[in-house]
């Protein structure tokens, strides 16, 4: 059976982006109703996508005609480090909050990357590797921001039991292995809620864009159960990573400074 796709996007123009940007002041006016504070960046943000993809389909325009694996590479560590920027504003308070975010973050995209490879389910291809990658990275950082934000205010809290903990003997791992499991739960709740909730609650965006591109129903929802099982893993490594390696750093120095 064919699955004609809709014309929701055949007739894209400047129009409808201004359309887009006029919703969002609904929002904008909200906040400036109730002074939630929130307007500007509202406005900031929105830019900011518009520039940053309009940036992007250049770029990968560009690198997918190039059909080479070492740009492909570069590119997705380009990501990567980037991402790392992220985790710093979030982990702001641990030392070399930085480095645990890329790391963490680069350990769970090689694992999940190298296995969807080997697997077949990714190809050595543009379309097909950059995509999958930059869904990995993306959530993967969300997610090392949430757990490095969490465990700064956790150690914030529980500083003097902590310190109480090391003077009696204990390691610095030891001591702070009761909030690794808090953390990591408390940072993969949005991960696991998506996972429960979807077919039943929301359409994800993987299986509503290929079914606006045409492709039947039931391709789209087994291609979205791939993709949400793998970034499921991949979240998973990259909280887990961040936990361990951020855990020790975050006890020795209480003091809130923002080191590389």
């Amino acid at each position: 059976m064919q699955y004609a796709a809709t014309g929701l996007f055949s007739h894209f123009s400047p129009w409808a982006i201004a359309g887009v940007f006029g919703l969002l002041g609904s929002s904008w006016a909200l906040s400036a109703w109730q002074r939630l504070g929130v307007g500007r960046e509202l406005w900031w943000s929105a830019l900011r996508a518009t520039v940053q993809l309009a940036i992007m389909g250049f770029i990968l325009g560009w690198l997918f005609r190039q059909e080479s694996p070492p740009l492909l590479i570069l590119f997705l560590a380009l990501m990567i480090f980037t991402a790392g920027f992220f985790n710093r504003k979030r982990g702001a308070g641990i030392p070399h909050a930085y480095w645990v975010g890329t790391a963490s973050i680069f350990l769970a995209t090689t694992i999940t990357l190298a296995w969807m490879l080997v697997s077949g389910l990714v190809t050595w291809k543009g379309q097909s590797l950059v995509p999958i990658g930059g869904m990995i990275i993306g959530n993967s950082m969300n997610a090392v921001s949430l757990a490095l934000n969490r465990l700064r205010s956790e150690v914030d809290q529980r500083e003097d039991l902590l310190l109480a903990m090391l003077a009696l003997g204990a390691t610095e791992r030891q001591a702070m292995r009761q909030l690794y499991a808090m953390v990591v739960r408390s940072s993969l709740i949005p991960t696991l809620d998506s996972l429960k909730s979807v077919g039943m609650i929301h359409i994800p965006g993987i299986t509503a864009g290929m079914i606006l591109a045409g492709m039947a129903p039931l391709a789209a929802v087994s291609m979205q159960l791939v993709v949400m099982l793998m970034l499921t893993a991949a979240v998973s490594l990259s909280v887990a990573s961040a936990v361990v390696l951020a855990g020790p750093r975050a006890l020795r120095f209480p003091a809130r400074v923002d080191a590389v």
